[in-house]
């Protein structure tokens, strides 16, 4: 009795629901609220430091003595504009004078005068044998040596000519060269004891040696100023390769120094390698971008730290 009491209600509760999913009307699917066509790409976020894109080490071409620092660090400078003054130390002021002298040349020049004179000597002697010759008054012999002596003369005077080639380029480099390194014009019975440091390009003074003092000496190639452009700036960041690939040259960022609280600055992907940073086979790839940022004001500094973030396709 009881199990079949047990069975009536089991049908009797299926036959229930049955009817009851009959009586229900058809429900539509809900409805996808998310606009379609708009995609909100993830913003990439990570760290930069600010670097002058362009920027010269002026250094000292001899060793000497400082005489003047004529500008001061942040001060706007021209191509060819006075930096610092030098002053040559004697034994150095003795061999630039060596270096820009044309003695050598002089004596080229004459040893080809005289080999010259020579040949032209050697030329005749052999038109005259010739005609001995002729006369039977000469011998084969002696024109076979007078020959030989013009052929020896003619090698001479081409390796002169060489010599005479090469020491006119070399000294016309000198000068060039003299002439960058003094920083004025400079020459044969004129050349300067003292030289002058020039601007290599228009921009900023960056940076002073601290040890560049009125007389103090310094050895040659020693940095004494750092020139360089403030406006605009480079951002450099290692991205991670995940990141790297969410980004494209164009888009634009947002950064925010560390140094500069308060203030966010607007810059712009300009660079992405396709190289990525040396690593271990077992570690994931860093890529160096840069991003240019303006400074119209040189508000930023070379060296600053600040948070990039960039929106992809913005």
């Amino acid at each position: 009795m009881r199990r079949a009491a047990i069975f009536l209600v089991l049908t009797a509760l299926l036959f229930a629901g049955a009817a009851s999913a009959l009586a229900a009307p058809d429900q539509p699917p809900a409805k996808d609220t998310t606009p379609t066509g708009v995609l909100r790409p993830a913003e990439v976020q990570f760290t930069g430091k600010l670097y002058t894109p362009v920027k010269f080490n002026v250094p000292l071409p001899f060793p000497a003595f400082i005489q003047q620092i004529g500008v001061q660090i942040g001060q706007e400078v021209k191509v060819g504009d006075e930096l610092a003054r030098y002053e040559l130390r004697q034994e150095v002021y003795m061999d630039e004078k060596n270096k820009l002298s044309t003695a050598n040349i002089k004596e080229l020049e004459y040893r080809l005068a005289q080999v010259e004179v020579d040949l032209d000597k050697l030329t005749a002697k052999h038109r005259e044998l010739e005609v001995m010759t002729k006369r039977n008054m000469a011998s084969q012999q002696s024109i076979s040596q007078n020959e030989k002596e013009i052929e020896a003369a003619r090698k001479e005077k081409t390796s002169i000519q060489e010599q005479l080639n090469l020491a006119r380029e070399v000294f016309s480099d000198r000068l060039i060269l003299a002439k960058e390194r003094f920083g004025r014009e400079a020459g044969p019975g004129s050349v300067p004891k003292t030289g002058f440091l020039r601007s290599p390009l228009n921009g900023y003074v960056l940076w002073i040696n601290s040890d560049a003092r009125s007389g103090a000496h310094l050895d040659r190639e020693t940095p004494i100023l750092q020139v360089g452009s403030l406006d605009p700036m480079i951002i450099r960041a290692q991205v991670h390769e995940i990141e790297v690939n969410k980004i494209a040259e164009g888009d634009a960022a947002t950064v925010v120094f560390d140094a500069l609280p308060g203030r966010e600055f607007a810059a712009t992907v300009s660079r992405i390698p396709w190289t990525p940073l040396p690593a271990n086979l077992q570690q994931p790839s860093y890529y160096e971008i840069e991003l240019t940022i303006p400074n119209p004001d040189h508000t930023l500094r070379e060296g600053l730290k600040g948070q990039v973030t960039v929106i992809p396709g913005k």
